[in-house]
């Protein structure tokens, strides 16, 4: 599957690549999902975090489940962002949202980067018994990334600049290995 975006203005973005899928027990059978799929369900609003949840449930699955694919009917979620592409990239995996096993917590106390808003880029996925803690790493997102995403009157030149940014932002995370995007514990 190949995801094209047009922007605002008609020109055509890079398209988003295959890349690393997810195998996950579905209803009936194992599925695999990969981040075009994630990406066709969210749009292109909040590309860079949707992948960064694309990853860290790649991170926290091969931590709690692997040997066997995680069934979704056994996972739930704590997410300490509130934004849509977290929302959206954990729903399309798991069907936390859908299946009400979905919280926000903002006040999970790990990868606190932003003074003054009260978010934390962490996540806990639990399968049965056991959760994983899942931590963005620092050095992860660029500080330009930040002052864009919290700055409340962009410029138009502003807003091309960081939806750029996110798109170069997925297309980064999804190149790397979930273990160097984030720490982990396992409880």
């Amino acid at each position: 599957m190949r995801v094209t975006t047009v922007s605002s203005q008609g020109s055509v973005s890079e398209p988003i690549r295959q890349g690393p899928t997810i195998t996950i027990m579905a209803e009936e059978e194992p599925i695999e999902i990969g981040f075009p799929m994630v990406a066709a369900y969210h749009g292109q609003s909040a590309l860079a975090m949707a992948a960064i949840v694309f990853q860290a449930q790649r991170a926290a699955f091969a931590l709690l489940s692997p040997k066997a694919v995680p069934a979704r009917r056994d996972m739930s979620i704590v997410s300490g962002h509130p934004g849509p592409g977290v929302r959206d990239a954990f729903e399309v995996i798991t069907r936390a949202v859908t299946r009400g096993a979905y919280i926000v917590d903002r006040s999970l106390p790990d990868a606190r980067f932003v003074s003054g808003h009260d978010i934390s880029y962490s996540f806990r996925v639990t399968l049965g018994e056991r959760t994983a803690e899942i931590a963005l790493r620092p050095d992860v997102l660029p500080a330009r990334f930040f002052e864009l995403v919290f700055t409340k009157d962009r410029s138009t030149a502003e807003e091309h600049e960081l939806s750029a940014l996110k798109r170069s932002v997925a297309q980064d995370v999804l190149a790397r290995e979930p273990e160097t995007l984030f720490t982990t514990r396992v409880s």
